[in-house]
Order: structure tokens, then C-alpha cells, then sequence
């Protein structure tokens, strides 16, 4: 067994020996088919109150990052505010592993809450007997990129709250970073500003939820992309975070 599956091992007994990270992915999954429910309720046979559209009916998947995301940096930095880093850096002297255990992690979990909030809300729409009027190809990509999103926005939080190593800090850092600032530019009245900001990470990976012919410059799949990017980026740097600091 390689370093690193021995620490993707560790990390995953870490998670599941603390009964409230899994508690919190189940509330981020109930979130999902809690709100779709709602709406599929709320729904007027007579046509007063429409259907929802199938972007509508995973409208608890932006909601559901947050509790992800707060998730991904209390797993991370809860190493620092408890002492064991020490423990578990000197177990895994070259680090990098047990970023790469933790990321794994949080980014399963996050793909596989999405996925099947995703694939569970659909089905709840179907058995209610809701004609959403998709076709299959679109209901793939909703249900996936619900997975995909939130496994991404997951271990996009760990690595800010491995650069950042406060709880707090780290938890305000991924706030600000992906939500506030997208609120802040769409506000700005700068035609500029406002092209720029689906360039940021929620921003262009939420597209992957977006119905086909959305208007906006980015498909579904390039937003995902830019999330990626952005991703990786921070990858690195908690990668050089964590090697230049001390334990």
C-alpha cells in the first residue's frame, strides 16, 4: 500500500469516527431533495402555479455547497486547532499525502451527495407524476453535474482552509470567495465587472446546472472547467502552504 492510499485510508476513518461529518452530508443531501420536494408540492394542477423547471428542482444544490464547503475546512483545520497535525504530519512527513487523502474525501462525499440528491429529486418528480419535459441527455448532466459541482466546491474549501489554517478565517475566506464576491460584482454597475464575475469559481461551475441554450458566454461544461482551474490553483498553493510552514 502506497503513502498515499494508506493516507486516503486514514483520512476516511477520520471522517466517518466522527458520527457529525456524516450527519452534515446527509443534511446537505436532504437539503437537496428537502427543497425539490417543496416544490414539487407547491405546484398547482390547474396551471396557477407551475411545475418547476428541472434548473428549479435542484435549487438546494447552491445551498447544500455551504454546508459542504464549511465541512471541507473544519476537516482540514481542526488538525491545526486540536494539535494533531503534529501527529499526523509526522506520521506523513512529506504532507502532500494527506492533502491528497482529504481531498479525496470531501470530494467523493460532495460528488456522491450530489449526485444522488440529484438523481433523488428527479425521481421524486417522476413519481409524483410531474412531466419536466427533458430530455435524457440534460437529465444526465443535471444529476452529474450536481455531483460534480459539489465534490469540486468541497475540495476547492480545503484547500483555501489548508492556505488559510484558521477555522474562522478559513470559513469567512470561502464565504467571501464564493458567494459574497459573486453578489458584490453582479451589484457593480461596470458592464465589465459584471462579464468578468461568471469567470469566478461558483459562478462558472454552477453552469453546469444551467438548462441547455442558457444565455451566457460559457456552456455548462466550460464554466466547469474554469471551477477546475480555480481548484487546482488552490490545490497548489496549499500544497506549498503546507510544505513551507510549520506543524
Amino acid at each position: 500500500m502506497t503513502v498515499a492510499t494508506r493516507a486516503v485510508h486514514a483520512e476516511w476513518v477520520k471522517f466517518r469516527s466522527l458520527p457529525s461529518h456524516p450527519v452534515t452530508v446527509a443534511v446537505a443531501f436532504a437539503m437537496i431533495i428537502g427543497l425539490a420536494a417543496m416544490l414539487l408540492s407547491a405546484q398547482d394542477r390547474d396551471g396557477a402555479v407551475p411545475a418547476p423547471t428541472p434548473t428549479e428542482l435542484l435549487a438546494g444544490v447552491p445551498w447544500a455547497q455551504f454546508v459542504l464547503a464549511v465541512l471541507a475546512v473544519v476537516m482540514i483545520c481542526s488538525e491545526w486547532a486540536s494539535g494533531t497535525s503534529k501527529v499526523t504530519f509526522l506520521a506523513v512527513p512529506t504532507r502532500w499525502p494527506v492533502l491528497a487523502g482529504k481531498a479525496t474525501v470531501v470530494g467523493t462525499v460532495g460528488l456522491v451527495a450530489g449526485a444522488t440528491g440529484g438523481a433523488t429529486a428527479f425521481a421524486l418528480a417522476s413519481a409524483s407524476g410531474t412531466d419536466l419535459g427533458v430530455e435524457l441527455t440534460l437529465t444526465v448532466r443535471l444529476v452529474a453535474g450536481a455531483g460534480l459541482y459539489l465534490g469540486t466546491i468541497a475540495v476547492l474549501a480545503l484547500a483555501i482552509g489548508a492556505i488559510v489554517r484558521d477555522l474562522a478565517g478559513s470559513i469567512l475566506a470561502v464565504v467571501g470567495f464564493l458567494w459574497v464576491m459573486p453578489f458584490v460584482a453582479a451589484m457593480i454597475p461596470v458592464p465589465e465587472v459584471r462579464e468578468l464575475s461568471v469567470y469566478l469559481p461558483a459562478s462558472a461551475g454552477v453552469l453546469l446546472l444551467a438548462p441547455d441554450g442558457a444565455a451566457t458566454e460559457l456552456t455548462p461544461w466550460g464554466g466547469y472547467a474554469i471551477l477546475l482551474a480555480w481548484t487546482t490553483a488552490a490545490l497548489a498553493g496549499a500544497v506549498v502552504t503546507l510544505r513551507g510552514r510549520d506543524v
